[in-house]
């Protein structure tokens, strides 16, 4: 660094550095520069190399090219870069260069004492607001740290994980002073500019905007200048009423260590999830490092435990689905002479999973054969061998199915119950309750309904939503197929559930960071150590322009809990079905900041 900042020093040689900013259409131009530097010995600078993904193998090339015999390269002339990571940075440029990181510290003391670490005493001590400024300033850096901390809990804390940075910190603490000229301080402004701008701007999904603003009212609001106010349940964290830097900094060293999950207004379940998330990662890590092999020639071990998988897939997805074998009652037409939604959506559903079949079938296929060694094991055929010795669902799978994120047993398994349940679909031409996770296309069950009640009683669909309401009884799919396979086809609790002339009844969904109570038919805590539980059997339907209590707690409903997708028009991941409200005791912010949510599937 100081040698660089010689270099710098001196105006001659400040002509001599360039500095580019990669971005689209940036790569070429940073070639350019690298060429003529090479030659000249001049400075090259890239910054946000992650940003220009696509041009990251040419500068690959660029950089082995520099190591090739032959090549005369100027003795003055460098390279820098800046990158944030990113598992797509080649791995050769990294090794032949001297590294140095910036990793923001972890631990919200760490991370609060190094915002107060950069803060001028004077200006924090002798502002015109007094003891109101130390301990805004206080709230905002220390808001700042608990956007950042939330990270660790994985889509508990985040939906997708933000680069909240120091200068977002800074930014917000500038726009603090500017607007805080003349004793005043004027919170509606600052609270959109900090919870919508500066914060906001960096945040692409709607949930997490919501969560963000919940956090935000924590720290930064007229309530927080009270001096009994404690950020969280627990009397540790607040914002102290000192009249020096120095005793702001006192009171930060003796923060705890470790960050209870209360401060972040998350239950101690929360981190249960951190300990997963960090077991996966090392897990993921292990099997990353397994050998690549196949195990050659064959009668190995690894060989026939995948045969003997192939052929046990093989035998569990041998489901038929054909709709031409459908009840008569699916083909009828209405009054207009249109087909029934609900049909459509199932047309749909068997056309999705026979491609699946198709897939997985043809691939297996080609996998005993390789293994046999009657064709050649190409990386395709290699990468299943390896995902099954691993119990890892194939890339090839993953990209044909749904979002699921079990592991292969699992999702076998479970495929398996989704085809049986659209084959009973088909034959039986309607539900009592519907497995809301056995659709391959959730949201598109959810647009039949909408469309079947809008024909019906002739209204616009796009001003229907769903009210939904809790029952009593549970269902778990698995078990019910076992009573259907063991009474022929039936089930007595059947019998006792009536159709409901609007709308549907789903079952199949699971509580994320709560649980439902049965006795006050509300939400409630989870238990210590369980993460998730079921959700009884709830009615869906729609009605016009409807809306919930603002008591209750509008919740989302996700596929599977990673709650991460490609983001849509509308804001909200694909991996988002649709929004459940639901009576609780507590008010919404309470579980927003817990990260409440429910899923389709679990990840076991």
């Amino acid at each position: 660094m100081g040698a660089f900042q010689r270099f710098a020093s001196e105006s001659s040689y400040l002509e001599r550095v360039h500095a580019i900013s990669l971005g689209q259409g940036q790569g070429p131009v940073a070639e350019r520069l690298i060429t003529t530097a090479t030659k000249n010995g001049d400075w090259v600078f890239l910054q946000n190399c992650h940003l220009a993904k696509s041009w990251l193998p040419r500068l690959e090339e660029i950089v082995k090219g520099f190591n090739e015999p032959g090549v005369k390269l100027n003795k003055d002339f460098r390279l820098y870069l800046s990158a944030m990571p990113a598992a797509y940075f080649p791995v050769s440029v990294l090794q032949s260069s001297v590294k140095v990181t910036n990793e923001p510290p972890k631990g919200l003391r760490a991370n609060v004492r190094r915002a107060f670490a950069e803060i001028d005493a004077a200006h924090f001590e002798n502002h015109e607001l007094k003891l109101d400024w130390r301990r805004i300033v206080f709230s905002l850096c220390f808001f700042h740290a608990i956007l950042q901390e939330r990270k660790r809990f994985g889509p508990l804390g985040w939906n997708i994980k933000y680069e909240f940075n120091d200068s977002d910190r800074e930014c917000c603490l500038l726009n603090l002073d500017l607007f805080c000229k003349g004793g005043k301080i004027p919170w509606d402004a600052l609270t959109y500019i900090t919870g919508m701008i500066t914060y906001g701007g960096r945040v692409t999904d709607a949930w997490d905007q919501r969560c963000l603003d919940a956090i935000l009212v924590r720290f930064f609001a007229p309530k927080t200048l009270d001096l009994n106010y404690k950020f969280s349940g627990s009397s540790v964290y607040y914002a102290p009423a000192g009249d020096t830097l120095k005793s702001f900094q006192d009171y930060i060293e003796d923060l705890p260590l470790i960050d209870e999950p209360i401060v972040f207004g998350m239950h101690e379940n929360a981190n249960l999830a951190f300990l997963r998330q960090e077991t996966q990662s090392i897990v993921g890590t292990i099997l990353d490092l397994q050998p690549r092999s196949s195990g050659g020639g064959g009668g190995s071990s690894d060989d026939e435990k995948v045969m003997a998988m192939a052929e046990s897939i093989l035998e569990k997805i041998e489901v038929t689905l054909d709709i031409e074998e459908g009840k008569r009652e699916l083909f009828e037409l209405d009054h207009k002479g249109r087909e029934y939604s609900m049909t459509t959506v199932l047309k749909q559903e068997v056309e999705r999973f026979a491609k699946l079949q198709r897939v997985i079938k043809s691939s297996l296929e080609t996998l005993k054969k390789a293994i046999a060694g009657l064709v050649v094991m190409n990386e395709e055929m290699e990468s299943i061998f390896i995902a099954f010795l691993n119990n890892q669902v194939p890339a090839l799978y993953r990209k044909a199915a749904y979002p699921s994120l079990k592991p292969l047993s699992s999702w076998v398994n479970d495929l398996r119950l989704r085809l049986i349940f659209t084959k009973r679909w088909i034959e039986l031409g309607t539900c009592k309750t519907f497995w809301i996770s056995g659709f391959f296309y959730t949201q598109g069950f959810l647009t039949g309904l909408l469309q079947t009640h809008a024909r019906k009683y002739d209204l616009p669909i796009d001003h229907l939503s769903f009210k939904f309401t809790v029952t009593e009884r549970y269902r778990d799919q698995a078990a019910y197929q076992e009573i259907l396979d063991s009474n022929d086809g039936s089930c007595p609790e059947d019998d006792e559930i009536e159709d409901p002339e609007d709308g549907a009844l789903v079952h199949g969904i699971y509580t994320d960071a709560w649980r439902w109570d049965d006795k006050e038919m509300c939400m409630t805590e989870s238990v210590i150590g369980i993460m998730n539980t079921p959700v009884p059997i709830f009615k869906m339907v729609p009605e016009m322009d409807f809306s919930p209590d603002k008591s209750e707690y509008i919740c989302p409903l996700y596929k599977e809990g990673l709650r991460q997708g490609v983001l849509s028009t509308t804001g909200h991941s694909t991996n988002f079905v649709v929004q459940m409200h639901l009576p609780t005791k507590e008010k919404p912010a309470h579980w927003i900041n817990r990260g409440a949510a429910v899923l389709c599937q679990l990840a076991d």
